[in-house]
């Protein structure tokens, strides 16, 4: 049976949540901070030209955050990646598991600066390829997830201006420190930074993010080839404890766009008291 096309993907599953659903708060970009505990699911589903994916093929991401502080947040995250490629054998692999502390450095109903702290540890297999390929060009703006034998030491400050009505924007920018297991491995030191536009109505937001991470420590011929930028584009829609959206990434680097068309994410984030 013939598989439906991503656009066929997005439409069918705006359509379904249209009535309902209720936004969250990025795509990409690291989670705001909040008072309350977060419990967040992201979903993303690459397209790539040469390689057809079927069934529920894709990046899996589950996330936490917890206060334990009046301005510090204990959290993690747990990726997955799975490949389910007609005529080949499924395959399916934890990525690097996320700890780390984000605080609240100031925070009111309208301004959220944060500084987060944390490490990635090296729990990716080696052995299963094709899971870090699909977790990589994924989003390839956190492709230290799918790594394997390398811790990370992620830092990252942030502001995010949330507004009851009109504009909402927000940036990001921190060091990916990349320290191999194996003897003989070189350190490489990434940098990676966004910015995120929007415009709320009533419970309705409009958003997009431009994300970018470059390679600070590694020699390069042209500067360019140092970085890799995306643009994601997607909807929110704000409204109780539940806050799913939808968004669709493309990047803007051309050798990455003939292998990748774009990525379908979805993003479901669930507020506790």
């Amino acid at each position: 049976m013939k598989m439906f096309s991503i656009k066929s993907v997005i439409a069918g599953i705006f359509i379904f949540l249209l009535p309902f659903i209720v936004f969250g708060q990025t795509f990409l970009l690291e989670n705001v901070p909040s008072r309350r505990t977060k419990l967040g699911f992201r979903y993303l589903r690459p397209e790539f030209k040469e390689a057809d994916l079927s069934g529920l093929s894709g990046v899996y991401e589950f996330s936490l955050s917890i206060p334990v502080g009046s301005r510090l947040n204990l959290v993690g995250s747990l990726p997955l990646s799975i490949v389910n490629i007609t005529g080949a054998e499924n395959e399916g692999s934890i990525g690097n598991i996320y700890v780390g502390l984000q605080s609240r450095l100031k925070s009111s109903r309208q301004n959220v600066f944060s500084l987060s702290l944390g490490v990635f540890l090296p729990t990716m297999s080696e052995e299963n390829v094709d899971t870090a390929f699909v977790g990589i060009f994924s989003n390839y703006y956190e492709f230290q997830k799918f790594i394997p034998n390398t811790w990370t030491v992620y830092g990252n400050l942030a502001y995010h201006r949330i507004k009851p009505y009109g504009v909402i924007y927000g940036f990001e920018i921190g060091p990916n420190i990349m320290i191999p297991t194996e003897e003989g491995g070189e350190t490489e030191v990434y940098i990676h930074y966004g910015i995120s536009l929007g415009y709320r109505l009533d419970y309705i937001d409009i958003k997009a993010e431009w994300t970018g991470i470059g390679i600070i420590t590694e020699d390069v011929d042209d500067f360019g080839d140092r970085f890799v930028h995306s643009i994601t584009f997607g909807i929110f829609w704000n409204r109780s404890f539940l806050r799913p959206g939808i968004f669709y990434q493309i990047y803007t680097r051309e050798g990455i766009r003939e292998t990748v068309s774009g990525v379908l994410g979805i993003r479901l984030d669930i507020m506790l008291r």
